[in-house]
């Protein structure tokens, strides 16, 4: 049955208006696929209201009830200080978050994102933290994330792929050469034992720990400290076989691949070089493409040229074998370190060293050898002439913050607790990724803001959110008030410039 022109005005997405005894009944109505029929059905919720040509839409009393039940009860002691060390570490972010998805759904993403980032918590938990948390003042204040709202949100997040690289692209500096070359990528493996989920499957990773998993490609800017890209691989695809993809996906220049020293060999660097792949790969000592005997002349120092690394002089010479690039480093401090111990041991463990041993391994004491296919044209400078040591110092920084991705993975694992997935849907499991991003991106701002206040050695990234947990405000004659904050807790968050008192 046709409706009349005069109703079509109260007819919206995901409602249904039925004519029912000579009257309009208006309801909700949900969509919902069905394998087995090979097509989506219409599922009728709940009576909403009837609709009348004289009075309009009237609201049904029992929906009054639900909408009254489903509001943000009233709480007038809310947890403050997390909200405000968030908000403030993605004070950069969310204006560009909001502009891609949207007001409501960027503050639900990140209400979500800071509950697993300050409570790692699971979908079920996020209504209870967001009703007692100050971010219900100022994110989505009319909607519960129950966990129902919660899983839809992350399936949309999920569904939209394209829109979340467009986010993740906005994260890159503009008009910076030297940004794509502090790229670096790396993986990880997530175990998961979810029947559903497709791409979890058994696969090969440095535990040895075969069962079902994912894999999950990261991209970091060791320039602006924080990660900017990220995509879900399936368990058995290698890593050099998505790195390609994930390069298109991003756009990006002059990504870098920097393994660990278990991954050169010939094989791994031919299909590099097959995916036109830029790496920068360390070798192990005793490898025969590595030419020590530069170290060996008595004149080395006079014909070598040398860069100062955190207060270290660190000499290096480049060189080509077999058509690859090659640079030897040799920091002489450690070189002497590491003789001291080896001859210590001599003395202390004669069954496995020797002075035999001593003289083969004389010559790579202190040092470190990387092949790489970087030139020096992609150097800051931009010059032509004399780039030589301006590469090979960047070549030894670059592979120095390759801890920065060590980091990062660790972080993700244990302070998250995302080392084991239940997800049962791909999309949803893509938006809960998509939030643990975000999570992320704070984690590492933080982390960054106490290296550079030079509180590391004394606060980890977690002391402090632990101690922005208890920064509260409360409600005074109907005005919020900011609780009382300990003196040493203003003291380290003026140091990473966070104010809870604005």
């Amino acid at each position: 049955m046709s409706l009349p022109d005069w109703i079509l005005q109260f007819k919206e997405p995901h409602t249904q208006i039925k004519y029912i005894n000579k009257r309009y009944y208006k309801y909700e109505v949900s969509y919902k696929y069905v394998p087995e029929r090979k097509r989506t059905i219409t599922v009728v919720g709940n009576l909403l209201g009837r609709i009348t040509k004289e009075h309009g839409f009237i609201p049904s009393e029992k929906n009054k009830l639900r909408e009254q039940q489903n509001a943000m009860p009233k709480v007038d002691i809310k947890n403050y200080g997390v909200y405000a060390l968030f908000e403030n570490l993605l004070a950069d972010e969310t204006p560009e978050l909001k502009k891609v998805f949207g007001k409501e759904k960027a503050e639900k993403v990140l209400t979500f994102a800071m509950m697993r980032w300050a409570y790692q918590s699971p979908i079920k938990r996020v209504l209870n933290y967001q009703v007692h948390n100050f971010c219900s003042e100022n994110w989505c204040k009319e909607t519960q994330l129950s966990d129902k709202q919660v899983t839809t949100l992350l399936k949309y997040f999920g569904e939209n792929r394209e829109m979340v690289v467009k986010f993740t692209k906005a994260l890159l500096p503009k008009g910076s050469a030297k940004t794509d070359n502090f790229v670096m990528m790396d993986s990880t493996h997530i175990m998961s034992n979810s029947e559903n989920l497709a791409v979890n499957v058994p696969g090969y990773n440095p535990s040895f720990d075969f069962g079902k998993q994912i894999r999950l490609m990261y991209m970091f800017s060791s320039e602006i400290k924080k990660p900017v890209y990220y995509r879900l691989v399936n368990g058995n695809i290698p890593d050099i076989a998505s790195m390609s993809l994930c390069i298109r996906e991003l756009g990006a220049k002059n990504v870098v691949f920097i393994a660990d020293k278990g991954f050169y060999s010939e094989a791994n660097i031919t299909l590099l070089e097959e995916e036109n792949l830029k790496f920068l790969i360390p070798l192990r000592r005793n490898n025969q493409a590595i030419d020590y005997a530069q170290l060996g002349e008595n004149n080395f120092k006079q014909k070598r040229s040398f860069f100062i690394f955190q207060k270290r002089i660190i000499w290096y010479y480049q060189y080509e074998k077999e058509g690859r690039n090659y640079v030897t480093f040799l920091d002489e401090r450690l070189r002497v370190e590491e003789e001291e111990d080896y001859l210590n041991r001599i003395v202390t463990q004669p069954d496995g060293y020797s002075e035999k041993g001593y003289l083969e391994k004389l010559l790579s004491f202190g040092t470190l050898t990387l092949a790489y296919n970087l030139d020096g044209s992609e150097s800051n400078s931009g010059e032509t002439e004399n780039q030589t040591p301006i590469a090979a110092e960047q070549l030894y920084v670059l592979y120095k913050q390759r801890n920065e991705i060590e980091i990062m993975f660790d972080s993700y694992k244990n302070f998250l607790k995302s080392d084991v997935m239940y997800m049962q849907d791909r999309h949803v499991c893509e938006g809960w990724l998509f939030a643990n991003f975000i999570a992320m991106i704070a984690y590492y701002k933080l982390y960054d803001r106490l290296r550079n206040a030079t509180l590391l050695k004394k606060e980890s990234p977690k002391d402090i959110i632990e101690l922005a947990k208890a920064v509260y405000q409360m409600k005074i004659q109907g005005e919020w008030q900011c609780s009382e904050i300990p003196k040493r807790t203003r003291e380290i968050f003026k140091k990473i410039g966070i104010d809870c008192l604005k």
